[in-house]
């Protein structure tokens, strides 16, 4: 079962305060200490350093920006053929369930 909520299918990223599309980039993550920042405490639900024992984790950013608007954790299951997302969430700052 996938428990996501999306508010919208869009291509990119969208500014939700001038409705642009923002051109977006994918970074693969491979340091821990990189993501210790992102974690439980401050809104991202999971300490993302963690979760690189394991997975893969990927971030989305703004286009020739370092800024982290999404992270999501992958493994891949060579038997099955098949991606399994572990985690993805919002930078809680542009999450509107949180941030009104």
């Amino acid at each position: 079962m996938i428990n996501v909520w999306i508010d919208e299918f869009t291509p990119c990223l969208k500014d939700s305060q001038t409705g642009e599309i923002v051109q977006t980039e994918v970074i693969k993550i491979v340091r821990k200490s990189f993501l210790k920042k992102y974690n439980e405490k401050n809104g991202w639900y999971v300490n993302w350093a963690d979760l690189l024992d394991e997975n893969e984790v990927y971030a989305l950013v703004v286009e020739g920006s370092v800024d982290i608007q999404g992270l999501v954790a992958v493994s891949k299951n060579e038997d099955m053929k098949a991606t399994y997302v572990c985690w993805m969430c919002a930078n809680p700052l542009n999450n509107k369930e949180i941030v009104e």
